[in-house]
């Protein structure tokens, strides 16, 4: 079988908007949806397949942190909009809501941002050219412009963490409309983990017995900025934080590591 090489879609040939937003630095993007159908048996007639609940779609991403993050604003009751394009066709969906979304790095390393998006409206081939925004400035950010706070910070250094915001939402349907979403309800708080990992110098983990009911004040914070302009690409923090793990792991390859894991949430 002789394959058309001159139609492969390639990765310069793709791109994804939100909101108006074409977004930069996406490694990548899955989009899928699920009908579900099940096979009913009646009396009188062949088998076949019933719709026994609404559709579901999902939207999963993986990107670059290089610039302001125009999706983490909707971690809230706002829906988004968005739209796959490749070679002049446009995949596009609405009423999207942010399900979960993600950070880490590791010492060398460019933030990586990852993110889960509900689909509650349409997911379908468009003839319409999604409206381009102009794109926030491109930044690169190194190590010696991610600035960390947190325990033991000032005298260990700290290899790698991890951010990660969950969002429970609640879709809403009515019987005569069993398809289509009603409301999509926003459920309080918004639920938030963390993790430093150090490369101890001078750090004991604590008594494991009483340190979560601890009343030392605990601290966590990710300042993200352009290594040109120290402007604040990201800034992540936990409120109502509460330090719930700690991991300490030798080997005979590495240095001795600690893992403080937190928990918090915003409402």
């Amino acid at each position: 079988m002789n394959i058309n090489r001159s139609n492969t879609i390639l990765q310069y040939d793709q791109s994804f908007v939100v909101n108006g937003y074409q977004l930069s630095g996406v490694d990548n993007v899955q989009l899928e949806y699920n009908a579900p159908l099940q096979n009913n048996l009646v009396l009188g007639t062949d088998f076949g397949f019933n719709l026994n609940g609404p559709f579901q779609a999902t939207l999963t991403m993986d990107r670059a942190l290089i610039y302001q993050d125009p999706i983490l604003q909707y971690t809230g009751n706002l829906p988004m909009n968005g739209s796959f394009l490749y070679n002049g066709k446009n995949y596009s969906f609405t009423s999207g809501f942010l399900n979960s979304y993600s950070v880490e790095c590791s010492v060398g390393d460019i933030p990586k941002i990852s993110c889960q998006i509900s689909i509650y409206g349409d997911l379908k081939p468009s003839s319409e050219s999604p409206t381009i925004l102009p794109h926030p400035a491109i930044y690169i950010p190194t190590p010696r412009s991610i600035s960390v706070s947190g325990d033991y910070t000032n005298t260990n250094r700290i290899k790698s963490f991890s951010y990660e915001i969950a969002v429970t939402r609640q879709p809403a349907y009515s019987i005569d409309n069993a398809k289509n979403v009603d409301d999509v309800i926003f459920i309080s708080p918004v639920n938030i983990r963390a993790s430093l990992a150090y490369d101890v110098y001078d750090f004991t983990p604590e008594n494991y017995q009483d340190f979560i009911v601890s009343t030392e004040e605990k601290k966590f914070n990710i300042k993200i900025l352009d290594r040109v302009s120290n402007n604040i690409l990201a800034n992540y923090n936990v409120p109502n934080i509460k330090l719930v793990a700690q991991n300490l792991t030798s080997t005979s390859e590495n240095t001795l590591t600690v893992t403080n894991q937190y928990l918090g949430y915003s409402i």
